[in-house]
């Protein structure tokens, strides 16, 4: 596009013919142009112009005319503008176009040069060299340049005329110079210098004649005849005014050119021609001196000093006068008049200027001040401040004089420049507070100052010192007071006191010590104690330096009142006083200084300091900070620290000793410790404690050898206790705790009743005595157990802390409350340990059990019974975790541990499943499913807010396979034991054989509650066939007794129970006793015969046959049948008579059970009959403590028991070892995987649960997806069996292992040949290995189940996808993984992040994950990973990436468009309509998708 041009641009174009700055003249191809910024000028200059006429003719026109002419401007503008952007982006990309036509015009020109250069050579030929003709030649010239080299035929007179002569050589002129300067020093030696010209110098030729601050004059001769004059040369005049004259010169040069022609018509006279020169540049230069002078003293006047300075006379050229101070000509009593007068010597002219002072100056101190004249700097300020500052000094001398004549001791100075006098006010003090006075430059009058005193001080002392000289004592007096409360406040600065003046005090007499007080009296209050104040008092001595100090201590009460008409004072609002607080005086106690400094536990530092002067300085106990201090602290007032730390120290001991009068507690009084170093006060006896026993209180009294109090601290004060004790009862492993004598120290605050609290910490160390006195005799005993598994860490009296454990890397610490009166329990490691306290988990329960029987050998039993247990639980995982329930976007729990009590624990699954876990020890643990009632097992746990629990199929079988050898004799190895339902049962079974063997340590069970208090109920044995009697086996209570003495629920204690009949000779008893985990009433808690159990138990009250004994049951037939019982019986044994009536409905009928609901809560505490009292009160707060895993030991397991069917099996509880149970709950590889990424590390426990859970929940979803799969019911126990269009599914636990849930896939009868076997097997891996595994999500689940219901084309290219999963092939760029649920970098943002990703209805959508394989990454580089969301169309048959964009909140990247593009060509080049394109796109996308880096 060519340039457009206005008529204006083309004018200046065609006009310019010289290139502008900035634009260029013309194109290389020699068109003209113009810059791109002028023509946006010319185009804006255009615009705007149209516009202005448009305003001006528009208002004449009509409203259409205008509307026209405005929209021809706009359109004809809008056109301008349209092509000037054209342009504007032609330009842009337009310099190749320019270096293409710059080339092409250099071409061009480059022809015509050769083209003109051709046609001007033709015709010079052919016109202008036709008639040409050459002249003659010079052939002499050329011969002679030709051979000589040289044209000598030229003419001189151009020579002559434009050549110039030779200079004179440098030789010749330093010759004549030096003939010169010979010349004049003969003339300056012949001739009558003055002696002000002395100072010359002769350099070529010239002599210069130097006069400071005058002048300078350079001469010379002409020739060396004596008659020839001087010839001047050169003036300067050097007198200059650097502060007003700006560095200006002071003399016009017409005016030097004048001064030159005079002083050289003087030169040219007969006789003393330079003293004529000097005497008029001498007159003319101090004449300007006196001038700069006056025009310096006038600018000094108006800008800085005002009327103090006024210029009383000025002559020109003869005298200035400068008047100041000018003040003193006002005083009344001797005025004075100060001035400065400069001037020429009218004497003698030679002379500088004169300067003369007025009073008359001293020789020595005028020759000072005339010094600021003679400088180089011409200055009437500088001259007038030497002149003042000389003025100050004699005025200072003076009063110096008067002075030291009236204060005989005082010794004044006078100093620096201007001058200062010091005077000190009072001994010792700094010099920083020394009076000093000095006179002010401007007026004269004195100015006195002195540190730290006020305004009003400070002008009164000035107005005596300048006008009322004879009051100046009076105030030099005050000054002294005023010092002296000052060096008292910064003395005791750093302590914790207060100063004032005055205080808020109610009036008092006039007979009152405090109102004799001096009015210059300082009150220091003690802030440590209330109503203290110490007074210091000051009065005049004979020695004029010093003031006489005596000290008060000052007892006051605050008064309600204050009574002004009396006279008293008036309350000062000070710091630290409040005005509406008024104080009443109790007491004025003078205080001795000496005594007070000079006493055993005080030595003043200064007499310290002199003792030590004469030891050696490695003895020396005064440290350098002191020895500083006592240097160049002069104003130190040591007294008063002293006073003040005396009273601060003694005044707390008054009201201790106040507080033991009151108590009746004998005490030694206040003694001074040895060396001075503190006082202390030793009490007599402590009281006897009444919560303790008599032998208790015996035996700690005589353990106190002594208790004593001492005052510690420096800023914060507070009391010490320190009580010493002997003959301890109990050995610590800490090594300060192994003398003889233990002392415990104690700290009070120095406001508290100290004796309260020293009493009830007494009583706190006799609550603990009385369990350490027992612990004692156990752990001291190496006899018994006990005594290997604790140690005792440290003991102080206060606190116990024993080290517990095989490994002792637990420990508790007991901490008595005797407000409270009972203890607290803190639980801590030490040493290697691992994890944290395992018994954190029931620290609660163990505080409230311990503070029941405070007992410390029953607790440390049970927590060394407990601590495996514990260990074990604490190793589930309880943190919450997203994806564990079907809200995703909910965190949920996988375990919740609840304890009931400190040996009875409850675990909670996923809010499903409930473990009752009771430890028995001796190394043995039960378990139970918890949810089945604890009196009524056929009865469920009933919840009332959240979902209720429910029963864990197969746990009987799942604990059985755990059971060791070492517990295998303590349980009844039955394999018919659960075809009966149970009757109501507790936790305590197999209990009785454990207390029948070890008497001297009592089970857990015996340890929270006694004999009666037992976990639970005890199970119920019927009746069994006639035998002989066992003595070990008592009999079972005869049935015909039941009527008359079963009324209570059972488990309860103390209810009668009558002795059992004799036994007929055809019943044998039940074998139970020894091998049935449901224990034998002969040795459950409850039985009559047990000497051990006073509660009777009902435990025999229901039938169950004996394991391996061919008997019948007198109730084998109406229990075991339900087709037999009747509608009106309800109870197992209709013709017993029993008092209690059997619930109505129950899950397992004809059960006998305890009426009415259960009284177990849902997540609570399950308060078993008998038991209430020892469950902790609060069951909340979960245990939250992190388990190392631990590889479980070798233990030899015997073969799972494979008990038939029974839902409430789980419910009689299984006796496990305590090894058993940590590797139930340590998290392990699964069965059958030694190591490797399929060893996902996870409990046994765990593993069951969650498997169980996934059953239960893919039953569930089932039964939701009844249209596309259904449920068909199956005759094998434990099995799930559903089916589809063309498979059938069967889900079950592994029984072998129980820890995992396995698919087994079959085809229908139609459908053998769609499906192969291996098709099958990867169908039945891959939900093995990706479905139901930790953490065994239930939207993977669901998920899983969808696809499960998809037809049979698209199931098998999901088939396909499982085994590119688990069998990745290793040629392709990518692996893929399946998402079940939504991953949580999921870039769609479909759903929440752990939903089921799987949705099938006219589209199916399915998430997959590829990983890029195959490429070498740096360390630490991630591979790369892309989440791809798949669409697949049923109808359509294709496959593409879900279009999210609308629910994505970030935009798509380049990864996802890059699939999305590969997806549709796929879709575009694939020919084949009839197959599944899942499979077939997906892998596509795995061989050939590129993702940059």
């Amino acid at each position: 596009m060519a340039p457009i041009l206005t008529p204006q641009a083309q004018a200046q174009a065609q006009m310019s013919l010289t290139p502008v700055p900035g634009q260029r003249a013309s194109s290389p191809s020699g068109t003209n142009s113009i810059s791109l910024g002028l023509l946006l000028d010319f185009l804006t200059q255009k615009t705007y112009h149209e516009l202005t006429v448009l305003s001006e003719l528009l208002p004449r026109k009509t409203d259409m005319e205008r509307k026209i002419e405005i929209v021809k401007f706009a359109r004809s503008t809008r056109q301008s503008f349209v092509r000037l952007l054209a342009l504007v982006k032609w330009a842009s990309s337009a310099a190749k176009v320019d270096k293409c036509a710059a080339i092409s015009s250099f071409l061009d020109q480059q022809s015509l040069l050769f083209v003109d250069t051709a046609d001007m050579l033709s015709h010079i030929a052919r016109e202008n060299l036709v008639h040409a003709r050459l002249p003659n030649f010079s052939l002499p010239v050329a011969v002679d340049v030709l051979t000589t080299g040289q044209y000598k035929r030229m003419p001189t007179c151009i020579k002559e005329k434009i050549v110039p002569p030779d200079p004179i050589s440098q030789n010749e002129k330093a010759n004549v110079l030096q003939r010169l300067n010979q010349i004049i020093q003969h003339r300056l030696v012949t001739s009558k210098l003055p002696s002000q010209l002395s100072n010359l110098s002769i350099v070529d030729g010239r002599v210069k004649f130097s006069v400071p601050q005058e002048f300078e004059a350079t001469l010379t001769l002409m020739g060396d005849d004596p008659g020839i004059p001087w010839r001047l040369l050169n003036i300067e005049i050097l007198v200059s005014d650097p502060d007003t004259g700006d560095g200006k010169a002071l003399v016009h040069p017409m005016q030097i050119n004048y001064i030159h022609q005079l002083l050289q018509s003087r030169l040219f006279g007969d006789e003393n021609t330079l003293k004529d020169m000097y005497n008029c540049l001498h007159s003319f230069c101090q004449s300007l001196q006196l001038e700069v002078l006056h025009s310096q003293a006038q600018r000094l006047i108006r800008e800085r000093w005002g009327e103090h300075v006024m210029i009383d006379k000025y002559t020109p050229g003869q005298l200035l006068t400068l008047a100041y101070w000018r003040t003193q000509s006002f005083n009344i009593g001797k005025p004075e008049i100060y001035s400065l007068s400069i001037g020429i010597d009218t004497n003698d002219t030679a002379k500088p200027l004169q300067i003369n002072h007025e009073p008359q100056l001293s020789m020595e101190e005028a020759t000072d001040v005339n010094r600021a004249i003679r400088c180089d700097r011409l200055s009437i300020e500088r001259l007038l401040v030497e002149t003042i500052l000389m003025r100050s000094k004699v005025k200072l001398k003076e009063l110096q004089i008067l002075l030291e004549k009236e204060l005989t001791n005082v010794k004044t100075m006078i100093e620096g420049t201007p001058a200062i006098l010091y005077m000190p006010i009072i001994e010792p003090c700094s010099q920083s507070e020394y009076l000093t006075i000095t006179i002010d430059m401007q007026t004269g009058t004195y100015q006195p100052y002195i540190a730290h005193a006020d305004s009003f001080l400070l002008e009164e002392l000035e107005y005596c010192l300048n006008s009322e000289f004879s009051k100046l004592y009076q105030y030099i007096s005050k000054i002294r007071y005023m010092l002296s409360m000052y060096h008292c406040k910064q003395s005791i600065l750093q302590l914790p006191c207060t100063c004032s003046e005055k205080l808020p005090l109610v009036s008092i007499s006039e007979e009152h010590p405090l109102a004799k007080l001096s009015q210059n009296r300082l009150y220091i209050r003690l802030i440590k104690h209330k109503n203290y104040y110490v007074v210091v008092e000051f009065n005049n001595s004979k020695n004029q330096n010093q003031l006489q100090t005596r000290y008060y201590l000052f007892h006051t009460k605050k008064a309600p009142f204050y009574d002004q008409a009396s006279g008293g004072e008036t309350p000062s609002q000070t710091e630290g006083e409040t005005g509406n607080t008024f104080l009443e005086p109790l007491s004025l106690v003078p205080l001795d200084a000496k005594s007070c400094t000079h006493g055993p536990d005080t030595v003043i530092e200064a007499e310290e300091c002199g003792r030590l002067k004469k030891r050696k300085l490695g003895s020396s106990l005064v440290s350098f900070k002191k020895q500083r201090m006592s240097r160049y602290c002069e104003y130190f007032q040591r007294e008063l620290a002293h006073i003040i730390a005396l009273c601060d120290r003694r005044i707390p001991f008054i009201s201790l000793c106040e507080e033991l009068v009151d108590q009746n507690l004998p005490f030694q009084g206040v003694q001074v410790e040895a060396d001075g170093i503190g006082l202390v006060l030793k009490l007599c006896s402590l009281p006897a404690t009444s919560s303790i026993s008599e032998e208790t209180r015996t035996a700690v009294c005589n353990a106190l050898l002594e208790c004593s109090f001492r005052l510690l601290g420096r800023n914060h004060l507070h009391w010490q206790v320190q009580l010493l004790f002997g003959n301890c009862p109990v050995k610590s492993t800490l090594p300060r705790e192994q003398g003889p004598a233990r002392c415990m120290y104690l700290s009070y605050e120095l406001t508290s009743p100290i004796v309260k609290q020293l009493l009830h910490d007494w009583k706190a160390v006799g609550l603990l005595y009385q369990p350490v006195l027992e612990l004692a005799t156990v752990i001291n005993d190496p006899d018994q157990p006990l005594s290997s598994l604790v140690e005792v860490r440290s003991y102080t009296y206060q606190k116990l802390t024993l080290q517990y454990g095989k490994d002792k890397t637990n420990t508790v610490t007991i901490v008595g409350d005797s407000r409270e009166s009972k203890f607290h329990l803190l639980l801590a490691v030490v040493g290697s340990a691992t994890a944290s306290n395992s018994h954190m988990l029931v620290h609660h329960q163990l505080q409230h059990e311990f503070n029941s029987h405070r007992s410390l050998v029953r607790l440390m039993q049970n927590m060394c019974d407990s601590q495996l247990l514990l260990q074990a639980i604490s190793k589930l995982p309880i943190t919450p975790a997203l994806g564990l329930s079907p809200q995703a976007s909910t965190p949920a729990h996988m375990f919740v541990i609840i304890p009931q009590s400190s040996i009875h624990i409850r675990v909670i699954f996923r809010k499903t499943y409930c473990l009752d876990i009771l430890c028995k020890g001796k190394n043995t643990v039960t378990i139970r499913d918890g949810a089945y009632c604890l009196f009524d097992v056929s009865k469920v746990v009933e919840g009332k807010v959240v979902e209720g629990l429910t029963p864990t199929a197969s746990l009987k079988t799942f604990l059985e396979m755990f059971v060791d050898e070492s517990v295998s004799n303590m349980r009844r190895r039955s394999v018919n034991e659960d075809d009966n339902p149970p009757s109501p049962i507790g936790m305590d079974t197999g209990d009785s054989f454990l207390m029948s063997q070890h008497h001297s340590v009592p089970s857990p069970m015996a340890r929270l509650g006694g004999a009666t208090s037992g976990g639970f109920a005890h199970p119920m044995t019927p009746p069994t066939a006639i035998s002989t009697s066992n003595p070990a086996t008592p009999a079972s209570p005869h049935t015909s007794m039941l009527s008359q003495q079963y009324s209570m629920s059972p488990g309860a204690s103390g209810y009668p129970l009558a002795s059992p009949p004799s036994i007929p000779s055809n019943i044998v008893p039940s074998p139970s006793s020894t091998m049935l985990s449901t224990a034998s009433p002969a040795l459950a808690a409850g039985s009559p015969s047990n000497i051990h159990h006073h509660a009777p138990s009902p435990g025999s009250f229901v039938p169950t046959p004996s394991p391996n004994i061919q008997m019948h049951s007198p109730a084998t037939g109406p229990f075991i049948s339900p087709q037999s019982i009747s509608d009106n019986a309800n109870s197992p044994y209709p013709n017993m008579g029993l008092a209690m009536p059997s619930p109505g409905q129950r899950n397992w009928p004809a059960s006998p059970s305890v009426p009415g609901p259960s009284p177990i809560g849902r997540y609570g505490v399950a308060h078993s009959p008998g038991m209430a009292a020892t469950h902790s009160p609060g069951s909340s707060g979960l245990g939250q403590t992190t388990g190392s895993f631990q590889s479980a030991g070798p233990m030899t397991s015997r073969p799972a028991r494979h008990l038939p069917s029974r839902s409430w099996a789980a419910s009689i509880p299984t006796v496990l070892s305590c090894e058993a149970i940590n590797k139930l709950f340590s998290p392990a590889p699964p069965p059958g995987v030694v190591g490797g990424p399929a060893a996902h590390m996870c409990s046994p426990m765990e593993r069951f649960l969650g498997s169980v859970y996934s059953k239960k929940h893919l039953q569930r979803v089932l039964q939701m997806m009844g249209d596309t799969l259904q449920v068909i019911p199956s005759n094998e126990p434990g099995v799930l069996h559903f089916h589809s269009d063309s498979l059938q599914y069967w889900v079950a636990l592994n029984p072998n292992t129980m820890q995992t849930l396995h698919l087994q896939v079959k085809p229908n009868q139609d459908s053998k040949e769609r499906w192969t076997a291996d098709e099958m097997q990867v169908l039945e891996r891959y939900f093995d290995t990706k479905v139901v595994c930790p953490p065994y999500k239930p939207n993977a689940i669901q998920a899983f189940t969808r696809a499960l219901s998809a037809p049979i084309r698209m199931m098998k290219d999901l088939v396909q996808l499982m085994r590119l999963e688990l069998l990745p092939d290793r040629t392709l760029k990518w692996t893929l993984q399946w998402c079940l649920t939504i991953p949580p970098n999921d870039p769609s943002g479909l759903a929440s992040a752990g939903t089921a990703a799987i949705v099938i209805k006219n589209k199916m959508l399915i998430f997959i994950q590829l990983t890029r394989i195959g490429v070498n990454l740096p360390p630490g580089q991630d591979p790369q990973t892309v989440i791809i969301p798949i669409i697949h169309d049923i109808q359509n048959n294709t496959t593409t990436q879900a279009d999210l964009q609308m629910k994505r909140k970030t935009p798509a990247t380049s990864s996802i468009a890059t699939v999305s593009n590969m997806l549709k060509r796929w879709n575009e080049l694939c020919q084949n309509k009839v197959d599944c394109t899942i499979f077939a796109a997906i892998r596509d996308l795995m061989a050939n998708l590129v993702i940059p880096l």
